[in-house]
């Protein structure tokens, strides 16, 4: 007689043990939720609430020369979105609320040159387009990827003051410390992870481009009389290092992120080690430090901390996923199989959440210009701009899934205008960058704080 043996299912620590030998990496950690309730009076603004501007960059093409790294690129300029995007999101078809376009460039002598551009693509798609909402931001960033390094903005609900928690931008994809091009030989601890310095400066200038003439205005007087006071907003440094692809909030005390944050931010404390693949114990020390401090500056009492199941460099979470109201959210699916099994865990917890769970496939499309082929179209990292959603689209062969994307879009967004947008071919979408990556809203009150300080007084 054959003696029965019980085979015990396998613990995760032995999974864990089997995976790190046979790959000889870390396992990546399961999706967690990390709660703080420690009371904030400011709360988070998300993509999808109401927006008065949105800011974009204009920078040079040509890279500065090594000796001279903290210089920004010279040379002709490119936008990094089609000027379909940019006429479109002046939302004229709104014509009591339209939109203010932002663009980062210290020459000013490019504003007629942008404006005769848009115009032309204007006239020639038959669209409507204003050039009095056009606002040169005198800084020359280093690239186009506004989202990484724009403004975070809160609003203080006790004050009804508006605020930028400042995060410090870094450029370190994936978590590797001092890999990242031109900065090799960089030590870590000399700095902040930041080799864009022009970029990680874009929210102050921002900031700053915004207050200053509210600021003036304040300490005015008309006719011998104090003018109403406007309010300016607030400036707060999170001291995290991170980037707004990796950012999504609901508006009602959630964040949600890869784990990337927790390779990319160590404790502040003497017992930390400088490692950017940390094991499971240190994730957990430093996710609930993130946490408190996203509490603290955001509001948030619960962070949603996701393993990046595409395994691109980047790990940022708008590569896959997209908060679309306070109780929705966008996953991607893939044609790869094992990828979408890592998308359906990621959907699975969500539910869990008491999320409802929109899916996109994401399918595999030949970018000749890309540095690697091929890639996906990112349709989870697209634009919510007040009632309109701008989604990124392909074209040609890939026609039918960029209708279906659009399609999943209106039956999650029932009352949006969706529009698809094709990219610039020498900027095209792709699966790690796409118009969410390019852009950056700034909230319609304090846009009409900023125009209230250009008006007449009113005694």
């Amino acid at each position: 007689m054959l003696k029965k043996y019980h085979y015990a299912k396998p613990t995760a620590r032995r999974l864990a043990t089997l995976f790190r030998k046979s790959t000889r990496c870390s396992p990546p950690p399961a999706h967690k939720a990390y709660t703080c309730n420690t009371y904030s009076p400011v709360n988070a603004i998300a993509e999808f609430a109401p927006m008065g501007g949105v800011l974009i960059a204009y920078p040079g093409t040509i890279a500065p020369a090594n000796d001279k790294k903290q210089l920004p690129p010279s040379g002709p300029r490119s936008f990094g979105i089609p000027n379909e995007l940019i006429i479109r999101m002046q939302q004229l078809d709104s014509k009591a609320d339209p939109v203010r376009i932002f663009i980062m460039c210290d020459d000013s002598t490019q504003l007629p040159l942008i404006i005769d551009s848009l115009e032309e693509t204007a006239k020639s798609l038959n669209i409507a387009f204003d050039p009095n909402l056009l606002y040169l931001v005198p800084w020359d960033t280093d690239t186009y990827w506004t989202r990484d390094y724009g403004p975070w903005w809160i609003k203080n609900d006790k004050t009804g003051y508006y605020g930028i928690a400042k995060h410090i931008y870094t450029s370190l994809g994936g978590g590797s410390v001092g890999m990242v091009e031109g900065a090799e030989d960089v030590d870590p601890m000399e700095g902040s992870g930041i080799f864009r310095p022009n970029d990680d400066s874009g929210a102050t200038k921002f900031s700053d481009y915004l207050n200053a003439p509210i600021r003036k205005w304040n300490d005015a007087s008309w006719n011998a009389k104090k003018l109403l006071p406007i309010k300016t907003h607030n400036w707060y440094f999170t001291g995290l290092l991170d980037v707004g692809g990796n950012y999504m909030v609901t508006g009602d005390g959630t964040i949600a992120s890869s784990y990337l944050v927790a390779t990319q931010n160590e404790l502040p404390v003497e017992s930390e080690k400088q490692v950017t693949d940390p094991d499971a114990a240190t994730i957990e020390k430093r996710m609930d430090y993130i946490s408190d401090q996203c509490n603290t500056f955001l509001g948030t009492d619960k962070y949603l901390v996701l393993t990046d199941p595409t395994g691109t460099y980047i790990g940022h979470i708008d590569c896959w996923g997209k908060f679309l109201a306070p109780k929705k959210v966008l996953i991607a699916q893939s044609q790869n199989k094992k990828s979408n099994e890592a998308f359906d865990g990621i959907s699975d917890f969500f539910k869990k959440e008491g999320f409802e769970v929109f899916r996109v496939m994401c399918q595999d499309i030949y970018v000749p210009i890309a540095d690697t082929p091929a890639t996906t179209a990112a349709y989870t990292n697209s634009l919510i701009l007040n009632n309109h959603v701008y989604v990124p689209i392909a074209g040609g062969e890939y026609k039918k899934f960029d209708d279906e994307a659009i399609r999943v879009y209106k039956d999650a967004l029932p009352g949006y205008k969706v529009i698809g947008i094709p990219g610039k071919p020498e900027f095209p979408w792709l699966g790690t960058d796409a118009m969410h990556c390019r852009t950056r809203g700034a909230p319609r009150e304090v846009v009409n704080n900023w125009l209230k300080s250009q008006t007449q007084p009113l005694i």
